[in-house]
């Protein structure tokens, strides 16, 4: 059978994520850094007939990362698609102090700002989990795709990635450089049958909308499947044409 691994799965898109690649055959696995949270959606996974396996990592913790993986990869073997959810959201600016307390578009749930300015060593926090522990976990599931000769790996990324919106400047830094990492990782596995692609969701992901984390989730299930002439190191789930613009300007 084959395998799945999503790195960061979260009550949103993460979840229905591994939903989506369970349904679809695939011997699914997921990481997540709460035990109680891992423990919920394993029930809920369950409950709902779906067959998964989990383990509790912090994406932004290398060691850590790399043997939950390996254990993963022992139960369920090497995954041919990997899909790298995990972030720090945090609305932030580097200098003077957000303009927001609670960032909240639409009906989806709010992130509190963080109630200061972004100093280096939070910055650098940030970056491991939203960029480094990407690279963690695509060395680790990319040889055994390049030794089989196909394989996808898919990063969540976002419209703040192609220019900084003003209350997300350390999320807007840190999409960037996932894209940028995408990008490099795209011209260097292609050649080996791996296509390697960053998404921008350019929607606040609510229930019950166009971007519900479901349809998200079908996106990337397509993505996946697509054959090799229609790979991009970029790709965009949008509904409308002026969808993704900063809310806060």
């Amino acid at each position: 059978m084959s395998a799945a691994v999503i790195v960061g799965a979260g009550p949103g898109l993460g979840v229905s994520l591994v939903r989506r690649c369970a349904r679809a055959g695939l011997a699914t696995g997921f990481v997540a850094r709460r035990v109680e949270a891992v423990a919920g959606y394993q029930r809920t996974l369950a409950e709902e007939g779906l067959d998964t396996r989990s383990e509790v990592a912090d994406a932004a913790d290398p060691v850590a990362l790399t043997a939950a993986l390996d254990r993963l990869e022992a139960a369920q073997g090497a995954p041919e698609l990997m899909i790298y959810n995990a972030a720090i959201v945090e609305p932030s600016r580097f200098v003077t102090l957000s303009g927001i307390e609670t960032a909240q578009y639409g009906d989806a749930s709010g992130w509190r700002a963080r109630g200061a300015p972004m100093d280096a060593e939070a910055l650098t926090d940030s970056f491991r989990a939203n960029v480094a522990g990407a690279l963690t976990a695509a060395r680790q599931v990319a040889p055994a795709m390049i030794q089989r000769g196909r394989g996808t790996i898919l990063l969540t990324g976002g419209v703040l990635s192609f220019g900084p919106w003003i209350e997300w400047g350390a999320v807007s830094l840190g999409k960037a450089a996932l894209r940028s990492l995408g990008h490099s990782l795209a011209l260097e596995l292609a050649p080996s049958g791996v296509q390697v692609s960053t998404v921008a969701i350019h929607g606040t992901m609510a229930q019950d909308t166009p971007y519900g984390p479901e349809r998200v989730a079908d996106f990337y299930w397509h993505l996946h499947r697509r054959p090799a002439e229609d790979w991009t190191p970029d790709a965009h789930f949008k509904v409308a044409e002026d969808d993704g613009k900063d809310p806060d300007r």
